[in-house]
């Protein structure tokens, strides 16, 4: 199954080796706009607002892995696909609830994270 990421899990970052034994098959970005938010340490988006495509990476997932990626994005997100400007699509996680520690986030209007 393909899962597009775009924040931690993405090559490079923190969070990578949750999937870096899953085949990467592309960068890309979403076809719709949503709005991302920056949560210090990690990202989310959400649906509320059109605000930009979301850049990210593509990887085929097996089952235990996308398993893994569930309980790693735990109660805030949920799981739904998304086309992609590749020419398919992906399962993608959207933000569903703040996280209640939080005092902080910002808006990503280019729709790329990055690590601070």
């Amino acid at each position: 199954m393909y899962v597009f990421v775009y924040g931690s899990l993405k090559k490079g970052f923190f969070n990578h080796q949750v999937i870096e034994n899953s085949k990467f098959i592309c960068k890309t970005h979403t076809k719709e706009c949503y709005k991302m938010l920056d949560l210090q340490s990690f990202p989310g988006v959400t649906k509320e607002e059109k605000l930009s495509v979301i850049h990210g990476e593509v990887y085929n997932v097996d089952n235990i892995t996308l398993e893994l990626l569930d309980k790693f994005e735990g109660n805030w997100y949920l799981r739904e696909a998304v086309e992609l400007d590749a020419g398919f699509s992906a399962q993608m996680y959207f933000l569903k609830l703040l996280p209640e520690n939080l005092n902080y986030h910002q808006t990503v209007d280019t729709g790329i994270w990055t690590e601070k």
